[in-house]
């Protein structure tokens, strides 16, 4: 079984071709999908009753909530259990990153006035009110969603935008929104990295929130590690 929505997670699934995938939905993980397969509930009971052998947690790398809940249910279950997470992003000798533990923190280091642009989901957001500025946050969608109809903080509002975004793109909009700072969370992968490209070559500040703390146990970074860790454990054919 698969868990989990990232670009990683479905590259692996599409190596898989057998396994069956569950996709978390608003913080908490549902029933599984594969054409032609019913779904499995996520819990000790589940994976037992579905003759999953193995786990491997692919979600988004900040999602501590889904990292937990796999642990504990596949702990529960006794069955083989890995993490598939990318590796961070990297600042360089270019980057002006301020590391911080979490978007509380951000008011602290950034000045009265500035401008913010913050990707670090809406359900964070109200960490941020603290701030004496005004925060900007994207959203994707056809704006059905009702989460997007009331803006959170006091001074800002959403921007919407759809991807893949590029670096041109980005810094033509940090320019056009008059952004002094970004505000996201360490999530390397190359689908975020173009707007830290953007900051650096438009030299703006970027409050960087590192990763939640997650679960012991076997982690790898790249889907051709996961499938070895299958391979060496039996569980995939060398």
């Amino acid at each position: 079984m698969i868990v989990g929505g990232s670009a990683q997670a479905r590259a692996l699934a599409a190596r898989l071709p057998a396994a069956l995938m569950l996709l978390p939905q608003a913080g908490v993980v549902a029933q599984g999908w594969l054409p032609g397969r019913a779904g499995v509930d996520l819990d000790p009971v589940g994976l037992q009753r579905a003759g999953i052998a193995a786990v491997i947690e692919a979600a988004h790398p900040c999602d501590a909530a889904i990292a937990e809940t796999v642990a504990r249910a596949a702990r529960g279950a006794g069955i083989a259990h890995l993490q598939l997470v990318r590796p961070s992003w990297r600042a360089t000798a270019r980057d002006r990153w301020v590391m911080l533990q979490h978007a509380r923190q951000v008011a602290a280091v950034v000045p009265p006035g500035a401008r913010l642009f913050a990707t670090i989901g809406r359900g964070a957001l109200p960490d941020l009110k603290a701030v004496r500025g005004v925060v900007l946050s994207r959203v994707t969608g056809d704006g059905t969603d009702r989460g997007e109809q009331a803006f959170p903080l006091r001074r800002g509002g959403f921007v919407r935008g759809a991807g893949p975004f590029s670096v041109a793109g980005e810094m033509a909009l940090l320019r056009r929104l008059r952004i002094d700072w970004l505000v996201l969370r360490n999530a390397g992968g190359p689908g975020g990295w173009p707007k830290l490209a953007a900051a650096r070559q438009l030299g703006l500040r970027v409050a960087m929130l590192a990763r939640p703390r997650r679960p012991g146990g076997p982690r790898v970074q790249t889907v051709e590690e996961a499938l070895a860790w299958l391979t060496h454990r039996h569980l995939l054919d060398g």
